[in-house]
């Protein structure tokens, strides 16, 4: 690992880590705002919720979500929708740009140059990754939890916690696979494509096994089948085998990145 590129990382895209970190604020600060008149109208919430087919109460979450409560409305309107697009964003745009940019526009050959080892410089694009994710998740979840009391909602700390270990791996497995799409291509566009198909077509097979039984079988090959927010929210329910899953992910896409890595060609 190179301190100095981890500085550099840190140096050159603070602006980004500071704009992420700042709509991901914003926007748990907004759905803290609306929530006292949400909960105003609970009876009516409880009423369209129950009308809704199964099938859609099981796309939005399953049929153990409670959207007239602090931690379902959370689920629902923060971190399944608008919290998932700026994180997937953000690990999309740093790890395609750790690599597969530098390489596309030549400055990759210049760096490796220098004495330092490729799997030095993709273990300090990948910590720079995993230190910046630490931050956006502190960015998200800190104003929701001083503010909740604020606004009467009921909000388990210690499901936040257990949500924040999820929420870091569910991410960096997603950054872990498009780290590796970023070594296997000399074009950042395409290290894009890759990763963004990876993510829609997990995210579609998601929704169609959940109303679907033929597709459900299939179900594992998702990586959102291990994205659960609601569980550890609404209380301190660790999915190990979920955990164990998405650590794998991690390792064998790291792994496969590094070695990838190794035996390239930089010129392009």
């Amino acid at each position: 690992m190179s301190l100095n590129l981890l500085r550099r990382g840190f140096a050159d895209r603070r602006i980004t880590l500071a704009v992420y970190a700042l709509s991901l604020a914003a926007y748990g600060i907004f759905i803290l705002a609306i929530w006292p008149a949400v909960s105003e109208s609970v009876e009516l919430l409880e009423q369209l919720w129950e009308q809704y087919p199964e099938s859609l109460r099981q796309a939005f979450g399953g049929e153990a979500l409670q959207i007239t409560t602090f931690d379902g409305f959370l689920v629902i309107e923060y971190f399944n929708s608008m919290w998932l697009i700026i994180m997937i964003a953000f690990a999309v745009s740093i790890a395609t740009a750790a690599i597969s940019a530098e390489i596309e526009k030549g400055t990759m050959e210049v760096l490796l140059a220098q004495p330092i080892t490729r799997r030095a410089v993709l273990l300090s694009r990948q910590l720079f990754f995993a230190l910046g994710l630490l931050l956006l998740i502190a960015a998200a979840l800190i104003p929701i939890a001083l503010g909740a009391p604020l606004v009467g909602g009921d909000l388990n700390h210690a499901g936040m916690l257990a949500l924040a270990v999820q929420e870091f791996l569910f991410i960096a497995a997603i950054g872990s696979v498009t780290f590796f799409f970023s070594v296997l291509f000399s074009s950042r566009g395409r290290a894009i494509s890759a990763s963004l198909g990876f993510v829609i077509f997990s995210y579609a097979l998601d929704i169609l096994a959940r109303i679907n039984e033929t597709v459900a079988n299939v179900h594992f090959l998702s990586i959102f089948d291990y994205w659960d927010p609601y569980r550890y929210l609404h209380s301190l329910d660790f999915a190990w085998g979920d955990i164990a899953v998405l650590a794998a992910v991690i390792f064998l896409s790291t792994a496969a990145a590094a070695w990838q890595f190794d035996r390239r060609d930089v010129a392009v």
